[in-house]
This record gives structure tokens, C-alpha cells and sequence, in this order.
């Protein structure tokens, strides 16, 4: 064989090795789009028992003396179990630690019963490290149900700290922070948002910045379940 067929055969065995090459790489295209699929049909039917997710790390900015209402979202038709938690040394060391789990369903415009319970309650703090404003009122002032025209609710949580926040039934899709006064009707189904300086919002009436825990939703910061 000459050369010149040495060369050609080289060339033709290389082109042969490249198509077999592409043609495996497009199988396996079609195979990750295929279970791609398959999983995203496994979510949207999956029972209770698949649904809980892993959540979204969510900073509220702001003064750590302060409590700015933010809207979580949920979900009707059925009860969402919500939970907000962090670990003792997010932010900083002994900064103080959370886990609350609410059971939530809105109304629907008055299609199903507003549910809404505070499940259980804890924290876990230093004597002495722990800031006393935490000790005193904790990471959540107060909370309400969104209703009708919300899919969710509304909690106040304490600024300058961060929160992991998951629910059963939604997958959050982001995270938006609104430092001026909101008064038009922003709430949907997929985007938690923080409002630093509350809002005004005709269907819903206002919801300011609190300062406090509310003693009555929320009469300790020691583990209580069933409020």
C-alpha cells in the first residue's frame, strides 16, 4: 500500500470514529432529555412523601433590632407544610439558631378553609454570645395568612440574618428584596420577597416593619407545638 492510500485510510478510519463518536453523543443527549422529562413528571405527580424540598437560603438585610414582613408562597389546594430554620452559626458564631414548621392553606378566595398553625418551635442559643435582642424575641415576630388573593403568607423575620426556607408543596424560584414602599399587588407562586419598608397593597390593606414579637401568636421561643 502506498502512501498515499496509508494516509487516505487513515483519514477514512478517523472520519468513521468521529460520526460513531457523534452518534453516541446524540444518543446520549436523547437519553439526559428523556430522564430530564421523566424526573420533571416525577415531581409534578409525586405524593407528599417526595415533595418536601431541600429550600432556599434567603437573606433578610436590614437592622437586626427590626422585623420586615416577608411573603413566602404556598400553595391551594392542599396544606403546605412550611418550615424556617438556621443554624446557630449562620452569619456569625452564636448568633442563634431556628426551626419553625407552620402547616398553611389559603382560602382561595373562600373555595377552601384558611389554615394556619404554628406546628413547632424551637431555638437554640448562648447564654452569654447570643445577641439578647434574639433571646428576647427570637428570629420571627409575627405571621399571617395570606387569604384569598396571596398564595402564601406573610412573616416578619428579624433582619440582618439569613434563613433556610422550604416547603412541601412549592419549589421557590428566587428571591426579591424591595427597599421602597410596595403598593401594588407583586405576590406570585414561585418568588419569596422581602419588603424593607412594608406594604400598602388595596386587596391585602398594610403590613409595616415591626419591632417586637407578637406575645400572642408566639408566647415563648422554647419549644411549643400546636399554636
Amino acid at each position: 500500500m502506498s502512501l498515499e492510500q496509508q494516509i487516505g485510510a487513515l483519514v477514512k478510519a478517523s472520519e468513521n470514529l468521529t460520526g460513531a463518536v457523534n452518534g453516541k453523543i446524540g444518543e446520549i443527549d436523547k437519553e439526559v432529555v428523556a430522564a430530564k422529562t421523566k424526573f420533571e413528571q416525577f415531581l409534578g405527580d409525586a405524593d407528599n412523601r417526595f415533595m418536601t424540598r431541600v429550600g432556599i437560603y434567603v437573606h433578610v438585610s436590614g437592622d437586626d433590632d427590626k422585623f420586615y414582613p416577608v411573603y413566602i408562597p404556598a400553595s391551594h389546594p392542599g396544606v403546605t407544610d412550611l418550615q424556617i430554620n438556621r443554624s446557630v452559626h449562620f452569619d456569625r458564631n452564636w448568633a442563634g439558631g431556628l426551626a419553625a414548621k407552620f402547616i398553611l392553606q389559603n382560602n382561595g378566595w373562600g373555595g377552601y378553609p384558611n389554615i394556619f398553625a404554628l406546628d413547632a418551635l424551637g431555638h437554640v442559643e448562648h447564654p452569654t454570645l447570643t445577641p439578647i435582642a434574639v433571646r428576647t424575641d427570637g428570629f420571627i415576630a409575627d405571621y399571617a395568612n395570606g387569604a384569598g388573593f396571596v398564595a402564601g403568607a406573610i412573616f416578619w423575620l428579624r433582619g440582618n440574618h439569613q434563613y433556610l426556607i422550604s416547603s412541601s408543596l412549592r419549589a421557590f424560584t428566587g428571591v426579591i428584596t424591595h427597599e421602597e414602599l410596595v403598593t401594588t399587588a407583586v405576590f406570585d407562586n414561585g418568588k419569596i420577597r422581602i419588603f424593607k419598608s412594608g406594604f400598602n397593597v388595596t386587596a391585602s390593606g398594610a403590613c409595616e416593619v415591626k419591632t417586637a414579637r407578637n406575645q400572642t401568636k408566639i408566647p415563648t421561643l422554647s419549644y411549643i407545638r400546636g399554636v
